[in-house]
């Protein structure tokens, strides 16, 4: 037994030599030698394991030189993410500060693709040989936990490791038995053998602490392991939502907590900085709010937001659900066109993050490639029509859909079911005007030009002023409209609530007016189908031109408005029943060519019923 006295000497003996570590020539050399390597982030580790599984140390080329060591020619190197830093003079202190701006690519090298002086170092492999037979002991002490012991020739300096998975210790067999015994006695010291924190070892000869590393899972508990996230009893709360903000984009996403989603405003800024339009800014928001409900409902933060969870997010949009308002069973919560807006979105979100220094190091929503594993349409002929490649992961089918408009008949229905002159004056300028139910909507009181026949909108895509021409009835209407409306002072919007106060009409406003006119009809029309039905009407008139009708709709590309040439589904039916009744009545056809009825009923005579 050691005594109290022992105890203290053997204290002593041990501040001693860690006094005499750290103030020897060696361990200054070691430390000043460490001081010259970066602490890579997470990140960059990660990125250095992808391009080489095999690094151990990495700097960059001039680090190298410093340590006396030199870079080989030929050898790859490793790109990792560098902040770029630039100097920022304080406007009330004078001073200057460095701000990081952004990140870049940079080239480092690991340790074997370089040549030169060693590195310091203060662990060396021991030598020695294992006279008390201690290998044998920890061999039978890692049988006892479920572990098996194997000698192996390791890549590199690797001493030994350890497979949980296989239940397997490996040891490097050409070290000396020292050696040996430090490994093996390492390896089992770190292996997850017990569901409990800790674990007192009764094996022969020894007496250890075996402590689960955290994260790690014990050899009872293998075969708990949680499989594929059940999506369909997954339970996404409606947690956040988005607010009016007193900024630029007028709008941020907060989370459950009530707190701003910081990332999410970052990239709508960048999106509003780029051109795009509230209302995309908006749609865009909305993908991203559904995006993080999920990832509340899983428990995982979006930086570590991997392929799994964009997977699961897109089988949870897949599932079978009921929806709140029909009451009825869908076969897809979300129309596919619906997901694949969500994943593009999303893939736009990660990207500009990767940017910015962000999230995780790979874009967890997978990108489309082409026939060859290019990006799709890379280096292509813009004489050449497009070719169609192939669907991008996780991406779903969209049905072919033909444009749906409203027949006459059933248009003066929903006219007449409209309940002010307002709303019929709306009416009347979707169907001749053919404008989006928004650029309608925007339109000011300087933008009617009456004797004209024009209405100015402002075009969704471009943000251009179009004049377009539109129907006499629907200046009447407007005639009347205004004629009873009140309008407050100073106010431009052409379009009022009939309320007071009376404020602009809005899309949901608007939309809420049609419900209404579809509830006593029992229809289901929408506003985009009043813009179908204009194109409709202006496709089938013999006298207008396709590129007349692309020029009204606003489209950028011809084969936009191509699709109203198919003909409608009503149609084709209609002349199909049309065909089969003219079958039936039409007379019988002529035994034989060029002879008169009267002739044949001359010489064969009348043919009278039995």
């Amino acid at each position: 037994m050691t005594t109290t006295t022992d105890r203290s000497e053997l204290l002593e003996q041990l501040s001693e030599g860690i006094a005499n570590l750290t103030t020897s020539d060696e361990w200054q050399r070691y430390l000043d030698c460490q001081s010259r390597f970066y602490r890579y982030s997470s990140n960059n580790v990660m990125l250095i394991a992808q391009q080489s599984h095999e690094a151990t140390r990495v700097a960059g080329f001039n680090a190298w030189k410093s340590h006396g060591r030199f870079v080989r020619k030929g050898e790859k190197a490793i790109w990792i993410l560098a902040p770029m830093v630039y100097k920022q003079t304080d406007e009330k202190t004078d001073e200057e500060q460095k701000v990081i701006r952004g990140f870049k690519f940079v080239p480092v090298f690991d340790i074997a693709s370089t040549d030169g002086e060693d590195l310091p170092t203060v662990c060396h492999p021991l030598s020695g040989d294992d006279p008390a037979g201690i290998f044998a002991r920890l061999t039978e002490f890692a049988t006892s936990i479920g572990f098996t012991v194997e000698d192996a020739e390791l890549p590199g300096s690797v001493n030994g490791d350890c497979t949980h998975e296989l239940h397997r210790i490996r040891v490097e067999i050409s070290n000396s038995p020292a050696q040996r015994v430090k490994t093996l006695a390492h390896d089992p010291l770190t292996a997850p053998v017990v569901p409990s924190t800790i674990h007192h070892s009764e094996a022969p000869g020894w007496s250890c602490l075996i402590i689960p590393r955290k994260g790690e899972r014990s050899v009872e508990d293998e075969s708990e392991r949680v499989g594929p996230r059940d999506v369909a009893a997954l339970v996404v709360e409606p947690s956040g939502e988005i607010r009016e903000a007193p900024t630029a984009m007028g709008l941020m996403v907060v989370d459950d907590k009530g707190g701003e989603v910081f990332a999410v405003s970052e990239f709508l800024a960048s999106l509003l900085a780029g051109g795009a339009s509230r209302s995309s800014v908006r749609s865009y928001a909305m993908a991203l709010l559904r995006w993080w409900r999920f990832l509340a409902a899983v428990d995982v933060d979006w930086e570590r937001a991997s392929r799994v969870e964009t997977r699961d997010f897109v089988l949870w949009m897949r599932c079978r659900t009921t929806r709140p308002r029909s009451g009825r069973t869908t076969p897809s919560a979300y129309a596919p066109a619906t997901i694949n807006h969500n994943l593009a979105v999303l893939r736009t979100f990660y990207e500009d993050r990767l940017a910015a220094g962000e999230g995780p190091v790979i874009n967890p929503v997978p990108a489309a490639g082409g026939r060859s594993g290019a990006r799709a349409g890379a280096h292509h002929n813009p004489m050449a029509p497009h070719q169609r490649g192939r669907r991008a992961p996780l991406r779903q089918k969209t049905p072919v859909r033909l444009p749906r408009g409203i027949p006459d008949r059933l248009f003066n229905e929903l006219f007449a079911a409209m309940g002010c002159d307002r709303d019929r004056a709306l009416l009347a300028f979707y169907v001749s005007t053919g404008a989006r139910a928004s650029e309608l909507l925007g339109v000011t009181m300087d933008r009617v030009d009456v004797g004209s026949q024009l209405i100015g909108v402002v075009r969704k895509g471009s943000g251009r002023l179009q004049w377009l021409p539109a129907a006499a009835d629907a200046f009447v209407w407007l005639r009347l409209y205004q004629e009873h409306q009140s309008r407050p002072d100073g106010e431009t919007a052409l379009w009022l609530t009939r309320r007071a106060p009376q404020r602009p009409l809005t899309y949901p406003a608007m939309r809420r007016v049609l419900q209404r006119a579809n509830d006593s009809l029992s229809t289901t029309w929408t506003l985009h189908q009043l813009r179908h039905t204009a194109a409709q009407r202006m496709v089938a008139d013999p006298a207008m031109s396709l590129t007349d009708v692309q020029w009204v709709l606003g489209h950028a590309h011809l084969t936009s408005t191509e699709i109203y040439l198919e003909p409608r589904e009503a149609e084709v039916v209609a002349r199909v029943l049309e065909h089969h009744h003219r079958r039936v009545e039409a007379p019988p056809p002529l035994p034989s060519p060029g002879y008169r009825p009267e002739v044949l009923a001359t010489l064969f005579g009348e043919a009278t019923g039995a």
